[in-house]
């Protein structure tokens, strides 16, 4: 993985429109730009490759155009680039590296946003070599079931021109991935698509030879072997063809135990009839098996039948539309016949929130493989959630045994007689047993087989982690692509492609649920549904829950049943954790810590742990790292629900209060551990305990992580009984912001809701605060007017209050505005105030003192400036405050330049640049390496100059550092005069 300076090339596959754009303008058009994923990452902007600045950034890349115009979760991403065990700067580092992919897409920078918590690159239609690929495929497929070979040929052979090779193979930590494999499983469709066109044009003479070689590349891939048999007869090689199936029987023999589906026994047939020519002319299958009887592949056994009749085969009917899941539909399938051919039962666990389509997977996978249970499927809904009484195995048992032939007179009243019956009469059968809907391990306990060739698939809200020796296939929400198809299967891709803006917010606010998509499709579909007007219902808070039903379709009593079936429990522990979950809806838009949620819960730590493990399990709460918990987007809205019905106005007034006096104390702390400031205030108590820091850095990656919650907490806190937290929160963000003062879309709202409330209240002290922080904040951002105008606010809401410690410090940092915008009398004439009214004190702060030098080596005073600058440094190292030693290094080498100190000012700003790389402070290093830059013009070097001003400015372009952008641009400007000092 690269590291800094570390680039990778990438390389431009498309055709690009250009047209005559002077330089003057190019800026301002938008280029077009195209993302390539089938293959090696690609991107090309406005006709150009374009490199992407490391392989971290190539996986960050990767990963948004995998689930294009969908926001990722930092967390996600953070174990996309690091995996599950990320370092403790993954956070500060994850938002260096988007700076540098906003960087390389140049004019289209605006593509790549942060949102709460989450990243999303907006992609449009033709812009991502797998969305065209998809699109072309849909098309093929269309051709092929209205039987218009010629088009069929046209766009599946179109589709696999985009196929540069496997998706990303650069980046390991992407390998399968649900997204990667899909489109992997879509391009082999496509293949077999285009070999099924050449079959039906009589062109199989092309395409023998790489059937052969997909055939024994997927040797378990019926239609591969299928279509190799059809070209090999209709090549007059009908012996090779027959060859080819006993080569596949085999395979599928030793491999899984089972034989060739029934179409491809059916073409054997024909093969072995003599004058057929038309063989192997069948449209090509979609899966890999087919049903072994597909006339009665949805029929249910009536109880009774058994061996005396026929099978049972009681599977539900199949969905028409099911999409994605190839992931866990393939390891499904794969353990159930892997388990028919070895003989032991297997157990599988289909778990997940409610709505998530666990039973539809199920189905799915019992369809496909049941030519491998040849003795039957057994089907039952054990109603673990939802009305009505749950179902016990003892009655099971007896529907199940009768199902199986034991007849009434022969069935045992106890129930572990019946469940060893059970055993033995399955024990030398082949047959698959579904139990949908289980509420605990000992409801279906009994229902599980001992020996034999069959298997058992459960389906469950719950995670069931009493079943030993099961495997676990766990469902989370659908990916980008496979909401886009599930929707478009339902209502048609037509009514989603004219209103793409509206389908988007539609795929946000369903969140990936199937429940929510297939309730939405039906309404689009079959009510005459306006796209748009489902999108604006569905962005209405508090409306989502109510607009997701239709009929007997309602993600909320879903939802409902869930949280009724712990808040019902015998168990007092998961009747415990149904209340914790409603009262933590209180807090549902933000993931949570198990501190917080010990604070909001008033409950100690390790209680709270198992209650936010109970959710967990459940599926009514994720626990996507360690420690922390958050809600599904729909299940937030559902628990606030649950709160604002079930708890009363105090309690809820009460919980909130202690979640935010959390934040406040948690967020001081963080913001002593940076020492950028010693914290004045004192934070209220909590009882919940705090998060401990080593170092600056990781309080800086606490706070990162934690800011929508903060932000929350101030609004929160706003409108409180205690608003005075809202401004102690905000102003706990000083240290996070005075190193990330670039983000300020981060730190702004914050502190500006904080300044109205602190006026709503009349808090001349919160006003002074929040006055003062804006300030300096916008300051270190170089907006010097408004930098100007609030630290102005702030002095005088100080001399109101007669507190002249504060007014000192507002003073000075109103001096350093002055000095960066050029105004330095009246700068001087500020510091000196404030150094007068410290009179008292044995010395001035050295923050005094560094902006006395900064004002001094801008009107000219070199001496004075040294003075000053040495003075503040001795105080810096004695605080190991490291990013002000770097900063007054600077500083001081600027100073022996003026005096002309050549290898004193090198030695200076070089040990400044030297501790900015070590500290990993990008703008520091800008800072430095301009200043270098200085330092080499002047003393006659112009060439390591431009070297230095060259690398200042693409970090400065990168973190949009706009002083330094324009230092750097006046000083390569001047490397082009005569002669001259760039200053």
């Amino acid at each position: 993985m690269g590291g800094r300076g570390t680039s990778m090339t990438v390389t431009a596959t498309w055709e690009t429109r250009s047209g005559p754009t002077s330089g003057a303008i190019r800026g301002l058009l938008s280029a077009m730009v195209k993302f390539g994923l089938l293959g090696n990452l690609t991107l090309c902007l406005n006709g150009q490759q374009r490199q992407i600045p490391g392989s971290k950034a190539g996986v960050l890349l990767a990963s948004l155009l995998l689930r294009p115009n969908l926001p990722l979760s930092v967390d996600h991403l953070m174990t996309a680039v690091w995996g599950d065990h990320p370092p403790r700067t993954a956070l500060a580092s994850l938002h260096n590296h988007f700076a540098r992919l906003r960087s390389a897409l140049g004019p289209e920078r605006d593509r790549l946003r942060a949102t709460r918590g989450s990243y999303v690159l907006e992609i449009e239609a033709g812009e991502l070599d797998a969305e065209v690929f998809g699109t072309r495929l849909k098309r093929a497929q269309e051709a092929h079931w209205k039987g218009d070979w010629e088009t069929l040929g046209e766009e599946s052979t179109s589709a696999l021109a985009l196929w540069r090779g496997r998706p990303l193979p650069e980046f390991p930590s992407l390998h399968g991935t649900p997204e990667i494999d899909h489109l992997v499983e879509l391009h082999l469709q496509a293949v077999e698509l285009r070999f099924e066109s050449h079959l039906r044009t009589r062109r199989n003479h092309t395409i023998t030879a790489e059937l052969a070689r997909y055939a024994a590349e997927h040797p378990l891939r019926e239609p591969f072997h299928r279509q190799l048999m059809a070209a090999l007869h209709q090549a007059d090689r009908t012996a090779d063809a027959i060859t080819a199936y006993h080569s596949l029987r085999r395979n599928l023999a030793d491999e899984l135990g089972i034989d060739p589906a029934p179409s491809t026994q059916q073409l054997l047939s024909e093969l072995l009839s003599p004058g057929t020519s038309s063989a192997g002319l069948a449209p090509v299958a979609t899966t890999s098996r087919e049903p072994l009887h597909p006339a009665i592949d949805n029929d249910v056994t009536t109880p009774g039948s058994g061996p005396a009749g026929r099978a049972p085969f009681q599977i539900p009917r199949d969905t028409a539309d099911f999409t994605g899941r190839t992931v866990e539909l393939t390891a499904l399938r794969e353990r159930l016949l892997t388990a028919a051919a070895e003989g032991l039962p297997p157990v599988v666990v289909i778990t997940g929130m409610g709505g998530v389509g666990k039973t539809t997977l199920a189905l799915r996978a019992a369809h496909s493989t049941r030519a491998a249970f040849p003795d039957g499927q057994l089907y039952a809904d054990l109603r673990g959630f939802g009305s009505g009484t749950p179902r016990t195995a003892h009655d099971l048992l007896a529907r199940f045994l009768a199902d199986l032939g034991v007849s009434a007179g022969a069935l045992p009243e106890d129930t572990d007689d019946r469940a060893a019956l059970y055993r033995a009469a399955l024990a030398e059968r082949r047959v698959l047993v579904l139990l949908d809907n289980v509420r605990d391990a000992e409801q279906v306990a009994p229902l599980l087989m001992g020996s034999g060739a069959g298997a058992v698939v459960v389906t469950s809200r719950h995670a069931l982690a009493g079943l030993a020796g099961a495997t676990y296939i766990t469902l989370q929400p659908l990916g980008a692509a496979e909401q886009q198809q599930l929707l478009a299967a339902i209502c048609g891709p037509g009514r989603l492609s004219a209103e793409e803006s509206a389908t988007e917010r539609i795929l946000t606010a369903c969140a990936g649920l199937p429940l929510a998509l297939r309730i939405v499709g039906a309404r689009l579909a079959h009510h005459g549904r306006n796209v748009g007007a489902i999108a604006d219902r569905l962005q209405e808070v508090g409306h989502r829950l109510a607009t997701l039903t239709l009929d007997h379709l309602d993600v909320r009593e879903v939802f409902l049943m869930s949280y009724q079936a712990l808040g019902g429990s015998h168990r007092q522990a998961e009747r415990d954790a149904a209340a914790a979950f409603r009262r933590l809806g209180l807090w549902p838009s933000h993931p949570f810590s198990v501190e917080a949620a010990s604070a909001l819960l008033d409950q100690p730590v390790e209680q709270v742990l198992d209650l936010l493990d109970i959710l967990a399990g459940a599926h009514l709460l994720q626990n996507p790292t360690p420690g922390r918990y958050r809600f599904h987007d729909l299940l937030a809205e559902f628990a606030a629900e649950r709160a604002e019905q079930e708890e009363s106005p105090q309690e809820r007034e009460a919980a909130l209060l202690r979640m935010v006096t959390w934040y406040r104390a948690a967020t001081r702390q963080a913001d002593l551990a940076t020492k950028a400031r010693v914290a004045a205030d004192e934070a209220p108590a909590t009882r919940a305990p705090l998060p401990q820091f080593p170092d600056e850095d990781a309080a800086l990656l606490w706070i990162t992580a934690e800011m929508p919650a903060i932000q929350h907490a101030v609004r929160t806190a706003s409108a409180s009984e205690q608003p005075e937290l809202s401004w102690g929160l905000a102003d706990s963000l000083w240290g996070w912001t005075h190193a990330y003062w670039w983000a300020g879309a981060e730190w702004e709202q914050p502190v500006s809701d904080a300044l109205a409330t602190a006026v709503r209240v009349g808090s001349l002290r919160g006003q002074a605060q929040m006055q003062r922080f804006l300030g300096t904040a916008y300051g270190a951002a170089h907006r010097n007017e408004a930098s100007l105008l609030h630290l102005a606010a702030a002095t005088a809401l100080y001399r109101q209050l007669g507190d002249t410690e504060q007014q000192s410090q507002s003073l000075s940092n109103y001096a350093q505005a002055c000095a960066q915008a050029g105004r330095m009398d009246e700068g001087l004439d500020a510091v000196r105030q404030a150094i007068a009214l410290r009179e008292d004190s044995s010395s001035p702060p050295p923050r005094f003192i560094h902006s006395l030098g900064r004002l001094l080596l801008n009107t000219g005073d070199a001496a004075g400036a040294e003075r000053a600058f040495r003075q503040c440094l001795e105080v810096w190292r004695s605080e190991g405050q490291l990013l002000f030693v770097a900063t007054d290094l600077v500083n001081l080498g600027d100073s022996l330049r003026a005096l002309g100190r050549r290898d004193e000012a090198f030695a200076c700003i070089e040990e400044s640049l030297a501790l900015s790389r070590e500290l990993d402070r990008d703008f520091s290093i800008a800072d430095a390496l301009e200043a270098l830059a200085r330092a080499h013009l002047h003393f006659g070097d112009p060439g390591q100059a431009r070297s230095c001003w060259e690398e200042a400015l693409a970090i400065a372009e990168e973190r949009q550092l706009h002083r330094v952008i324009r230092d750097c641009v006046v000083g390569l400007g001047s490397l082009t005069e005569p002669s001259g000092d760039a200053g």
